[in-house]
């Protein structure tokens, strides 16, 4: 096996773009309205109103902004010149109760993804992934050659672990738990996903997708669990909650031996995340009231949202996130393109011979105005 080092994971990254334009259409990202003002206080009925990449509607935290504006003076210097980087990694180790070493900083959760399938990709194998699930870990995999082995979810769209623990064998390099699960929303218990960590983990590598984690009030993360235990990995993001899409952070959580064997690989190394993104990630993580009222709003809006579906006798799946997943069984057309036509974006799922909606939580005034779209169309 060829040793992996920055200079060949260059080329294998390579591989992974070219390979990532032939991703399914429903999953491109988008691109469209941008502002500095407040989503809120904008009138909604004369812009495209996006719902579907699960942003946050309200904009990156205030302290955040203040210390975006201080950090331009830094913006000549790398990362590790400052020390700023060893700052955050410290403050992010502490709240999960471990050290920075356990910590590795990335360009956005897409970047920790990235490394994982090129690094456990290399021997090729199979890698286990619930469906649907996020689909980028296994599409870097896939460009690799690596098998990907997809297990449905349950009937009520919930991870099936021991079905996922049944189909682990000895060509298994990795196995993947979005919890909460991008695009349906559900969770596993924190006691379940525990227990399957734990046994999967003696066989495999386990990673554990935590990007909408903060949506949930007790937060049960799995990252105590990477203090004695290599195989499992922990990601997370600053483009949820924290409302830092734009901005690329993210950052890996794991055994000081199992960072260091995938900083070692990192395109770019310590400087791919830049001083303004660094300093806005810092402040964000001391502006908690803010915190607190973004995730007050995407409940009432989230819920107003589901009376809405329930008006309309569309099935939907409760949710503990940012987004909701509903059903399109019985919408005869193009849901999407029906509901672009009215400047609203959202997005479609294939489950086999099923269709689902995905509708990401913006601000009341934004659902709203989906809500009058959907009954316009729905009922059209």
């Amino acid at each position: 096996m060829e040793k992996v080092t920055r200079k060949n994971f260059l080329k294998q990254f390579a591989v992974f773009a070219a390979g990532i334009t032939a991703a399914p259409e429903i999953f491109a990202t988008p691109t469209g309205f941008a502002s500095n003002q407040r989503p809120e206080l904008l009138d909604v009925t004369n812009r495209p109103i996006w719902l579907n990449a699960n942003e946050n509607p309200y904009g990156i935290p205030p302290k955040a902004q203040k210390a975006i504006t201080e950090a331009m003076m830094n913006g000549n210097r790398y990362g590790f010149s400052t020390g700023e980087r060893d700052k955050l990694k410290q403050k992010l180790a502490e709240i999960e109760g471990l050290s920075k070493e356990h910590i590795l900083l990335t360009a956005g959760s897409s970047e920790v993804l990235g490394i994982l399938g090129c690094y456990y990709g290399q021997d090729k194998g199979n890698m286990i992934f619930a469906f649907p699930t996020f689909w980028l870990l296994g599409e870097y995999a896939k460009n690799l050659g690596v098998e990907i082995v997809n297990v449905p979810l349950t009937k009520d769209k919930k991870h099936d672990l021991n079905a996922m623990l049944g189909k682990i064998n000895r060509k298994t390099k990795l196995v993947q738990v979005c919890n909460p699960n991008n695009p349906t929303g559900t969770i596993v218990s924190a006691e379940e996903i525990k227990n399957f960590c734990i046994e999967a983990s003696k066989k495999t590598a386990v990673f554990i997708d935590e990007a909408y984690i903060d949506f949930l009030p007790d937060r049960p993360t799995m990252a105590s669990l990477v203090a004695s235990n290599q195989n499992i990995i922990i990601g997370r993001t600053f483009s949820k909650v924290y409302g830092m899409a734009g901005l690329r952070f993210g950052y890996a959580i794991a055994h000081p031996q199992t960072i260091k064997k995938l900083d070692d690989m990192q395109q770019g190394g310590s400087i791919t995340t830049s001083m303004t993104t660094i300093a806005a990630a810092t402040a964000a993580l001391d502006d908690q009231e803010f915190i607190k009222t973004v995730l007050e709003k995407n409940k009432a809006a989230r819920e107003f949202t589901a009376s809405q579906l329930e008006a309309l006798n569309i099935p939907y799946i409760p949710s503990h996130t940012n987004f909701l997943y509903f059903s399109l069984a019985k919408y005869p057309s193009d849901f999407v393109k029906d509901m672009a036509k009215n400047n609203v974006m959202v997005r479609m799922f294939a489950e086999n011979e099923e269709k689902w909606g995905r509708v990401s939580i913006g601000t009341m005034e934004e659902m709203q105005v989906f809500a009058e779209v959907l009954k316009k169309v729905w009922q059209s």
